[in-house]
């Protein structure tokens, strides 16, 4: 493979879009690792604000050559006519051009021109064509009259087979492949992942994007039906209007005092703050993969999940926490098993399986496949 563009609303460093900046951006940097060129087409977002860069030139970013272009419109539509118009331009130079995302003009718009172009893309919808999403009936009606037009002969990439069943769903007929993310796993340390010490308080952690998606609502509502001593850390960021909900509702359930509030947590901060938790929870309503539960495992420490996480398949079938509704009274009760098992979980069993199982090397060596046959099939 000699050339491969990637196509994303936003780059690192906007580290506030979560996951997805996250995955694509270390997918990047292990494909440039291995020997292959790699270059990045995105905009300026970062949020309700814009990234710092010069926009002229392409720009060196871990390594990456990163075209960023500004934007004329906010989040979510991320219009960028500089984008549109340098792909047009450059679209037939690589062997294959991979779009991130959907339901917005950088990717929508991108699909488009690579099909006037004659250039067949990879789509990865990061969890945006799902029946969650499907729930606005503006994006019903589009994905009826456009949007399966638009990734007709395109290849679609899931990144759980949750995620697969989801799109075929919604697209039946279209080529798709079934890739993790990858995420970046720290090395190893004996004393990261040794049992956790118990006190007092049994540490329950969230680590994310705070958003009505990932459902912090029932996990405070589950949180406050346990009778056992326990603590409760959210770490992570949100608009500040949907945080003081979040407050509010734990006042009024009862459990401030017992819940804190961390704030967005970089590594290698992040990965202390996981490694030290008795356990992860994410009850989200609607996961494609789950970044943090991965980083959680990485770091030894057993998850909650609801049963429609992406990960969630895989934690059944390693018995490495616990899979739920997304219910409150059955995120208390898989707390409540876990707690009781307390440090009974081989910490460093789940930290060295994960770093087998999700190598990202190995995982990169796989999207190269599916490339390579991309690129063989070109007109």
């Amino acid at each position: 493979m000699s050339s491969i563009l990637h196509i994303t609303p936003s780059y690192k460093p906007a580290f506030c879009y979560g996951g997805p900046t996250l995955s694509v951006s270390h997918l990047c940097e292990t494909l440039a690792r291995q020997g292959h060129t790699v270059e990045v087409l995105t905009t300026t977002a970062n949020g309700r604000t814009e990234l710092a860069v010069p926009t002229a030139r392409p720009q060196l970013t871990a390594g990456i050559r990163v075209w960023y272009c500004r934007r004329w419109t906010g989040d979510h539509s991320h219009f960028s006519p500089a984008l549109l118009w340098r792909l047009w331009q450059s679209c037939r130079r690589y062997d294959v051009v991979h779009i991130h995302s959907w339901w917005n003009t950088v990717a929508l718009l991108s699909v488009l021109i690579c099909r006037l172009r004659s250039v067949r893309p990879m789509v990865s919808p990061r969890g945006m064509l799902s029946p969650y999403t499907m729930r606005s009936r503006a994006k019903r009606i589009f994905h009826r009259l456009i949007g399966r037009v638009l990734l007709k002969g395109v290849v679609l990439h899931a990144t759980s087979e949750q995620e697969e069943g989801e799109i075929a769903g919604l697209v039946p007929g279209t080529e798709t492949c079934c890739l993790p993310n990858l995420v970046p796993l720290p090395p190893v340390a004996g004393d990261q992942t040794k049992a956790v010490t118990p006190d007092e308080q049994y540490h329950i952690l969230f680590l994310g994007r705070l958003d009505p998606k990932k459902g912090l609502e029932v996990l405070f509502q589950a949180f406050s039906m346990l009778s056992f001593p326990r603590r409760l850390t959210i770490a992570g960021a949100g608009t500040p209007e949907y945080e003081a909900g979040l407050r509010r509702l734990a006042g009024t359930l009862g459990i401030s005092d017992k819940v804190e509030w961390a704030g967005w947590v970089e590594a290698p901060s992040k990965y202390q703050l996981l490694a030290g938790a008795g356990v992860f929870v994410l009850p989200s309503r609607n996961e494609n993969f789950a970044n943090a539960a991965l980083e959680a495992l990485a770091m030894g420490t057993p998850v909650v999940l609801s049963h429609t996480v992406g990960l969630a398949a895989y934690i059944q079938q390693t018995g490495f926490g616990r899979v739920c509704p997304a219910e409150a009274g059955a995120v208390a009760d898989a707390l409540a098993v876990l707690a009781a098992k307390g440090c009974g979980y081989e910490r460093r069993v789940i930290a060295e399986q994960i770093r087998r199982d999700f190598d990202p090397d190995r995982l990169a060596e796989n999207y190269v496949d599916v490339y390579r046959k991309m690129a063989g099939s070109r007109p």
